[in-house]
């Protein structure tokens, strides 16, 4: 059973110890010796400071999996942190987490008995080709890693290894007892990470419980592609169709979350996590029941509301001199892709990456960009590596860069510089615009908007259908 060698701070490597039997205390362990009540059965696993072994509770009458401490981890760690282990592992009484059913010592052995497990989420290929297995699999990880967060524990080394599969369907994540080490007051840690699932600030020594969040994404990744994602963590098109494939629409942009570079744009927590795939999960029933529901009969036309008809006309007026070739995702109100927030609903959740016709996309704001510019002209953060291009004649630019030297081309609306990052400061105007925003003076629209889409203020002169 692959998982179970990875139930030991440093013992999860694969690759097998040079260290020989004798470094386990006392005599050298074989099939039919005893330690304490358990009567070892087969070797699991073996690795630098651990054997595991499938064993006989000969009191209780049950196989367990019983993790052994070799010499060298009791000089290495110390009893105290041996038992702290133990400690930590019991205290997390969760359907989704690996069992401890006891620990203690034998002498000079230390040792600990688990639930067994059949197998691991490695070797269960059933899984990796169900979908709907994969899918469950994750979301009971993430109920694990919930409650784990909720204690102020992370785990660190979330992988296909340590999550471990039951015959009944049940999937629980193992080696949280590994979390040994407290750096920060209430907070515990396991030791280290495994590569191919480690977050990049976890890399750095800053860990978060947002990194298990990663680690989890890309054990979800694996799972439907096969692949492992690699630096710099983009979203690469090949495999993200055979994902959106295999994934329904209400998760990929979930999936997407988890696997952010940076941590703050992650789900901070398993909570949270748990929490958007519980809204999946109704979108995903609700869907099912409508397509099963029998085909109902046409319904008269609804009475359009004061406020909607408002949103259409200022759409038909200006909607192709203003560019409103999208909708809000939550308003469905018409959106350019200028704008940094809905000037109907004011939500700046706004993404143009699947949608916008330029050929690259700022991967902070998601806004498209052009590959000879420097900077995003939309958001402060977005800037690129120039790939020495001189930048071609602009058609729809309106404006040059008053920076001296920089002759940057400005198209309408631009919060910066495409070239120097410099401020615009002389503010944009358009016929439909008569009116202005009290905190950033850009242009706006009092009769039909409620917020102004360039700083996101609702505007308190908004029309009298807001």
């Amino acid at each position: 059973m692959a998982a179970l060698k990875t139930q030991w701070t440093r013992t999860c490597s694969p690759r097998r110890s040079g260290r020989a039997e004798e470094d386990l205390p006392g005599v050298a362990l074989a099939k039919g010796s005893r330690v304490g009540k358990y009567l070892l059965i087969s070797r699991l696993g073996r690795g630098a400071f651990a054997e595991v072994w499938k064993a006989l509770d000969e009191v209780e009458n049950r196989k367990v999996a019983l993790k052994i401490a070799s010499a060298a981890a009791v000089t290495e760690f110390g009893r105290s942190a041996l038992e702290h282990e133990a400690r930590i592992a019991s205290s997390l009484q969760h359907p989704h987490i690996l069992k401890l059913y006891n620990a203690g010592w034998d002498k000079d052995r230390f040792f600990l008995a688990f639930e067994l497990a059949s197998k691991s989420l490695l070797d269960a290929k059933g899984v990796r080709r169900s979908a709907r297995r994969s899918n469950q699999a994750i979301r009971q990880v993430a109920e694990a890693l919930a409650y784990a967060h909720r204690k102020r524990i992370i785990h660190r080394d979330v992988k296909p290894e340590n999550i471990l599969v039951f015959e009944e369907g049940r999937f629980a994540i193992g080696d949280f007892g590994a979390s040994v080490l407290s750096r920060n007051p209430g907070e515990t840690y396991s030791e280290m990470g495994t590569l191919g699932y480690l977050a990049p600030e976890q890399a750095y020594g800053k860990p978060s419980f947002a990194s298990d969040i990663f680690s989890l994404g890309m054990v979800w990744y694996w799972l439907l592609s096969g692949n492992h994602l690699r630096w710099p963590f983009d979203w690469p098109e090949v495999e993200a169709k055979r994902i959106r494939r295999r994934l329904h629409p209400a998760l990929v942009p979930i999936l997407r979350k988890m696997l952010r570079f940076r941590p703050e744009e992650r789900y901070r927590t398993g909570g949270e996590l748990v929490e958007a795939l519980e809204r999946a999960s109704r979108r995903i029933e609700r869907e099912s029941a409508e397509k099963k529901r029998p085909a109902r009969k046409k319904k008269p036309p609804r009475v359009m509301s004061p406020r909607e008809a408002e949103v259409r006309l200022f759409g038909r007026l200006f909607g192709k001199s203003l560019g409103l070739r999208f909708v809000c995702h939550r308003c469905e109100g018409p959106l350019s892709e200028e704008m940094r927030h809905c000037p109907w609903c004011g939500t700046g959740d706004l993404s143009f990456l699947e949608v916008t016709k330029f050929p690259l996309v700022c991967p902070w704001c998601e806004h498209g960009v052009l590959p000879e510019w420097n900077y995003c002209p939309w958001c402060y953060a977005g800037r690129f590596e120039s790939n020495g291009r001189k930048p071609r004649f602009d058609p729809k630019a309106e404006r040059i860069c008053p920076t001296p030297g920089c002759g940057g081309q400005l198209r309408p609306f631009m919060k910066y510089c495409p070239m120097c990052k410099t401020r615009v400061r002389r503010r944009w105007s358009h016929p439909a615009l008569v009116d202005s925003c009290r905190r950033c003076r850009w242009p706006i629209n009092h009769d039909y908007w409620r917020y102004c889409p360039w700083c996101g203020r609702r505007d308190p002169k908004a029309g009298h259908f807001v």
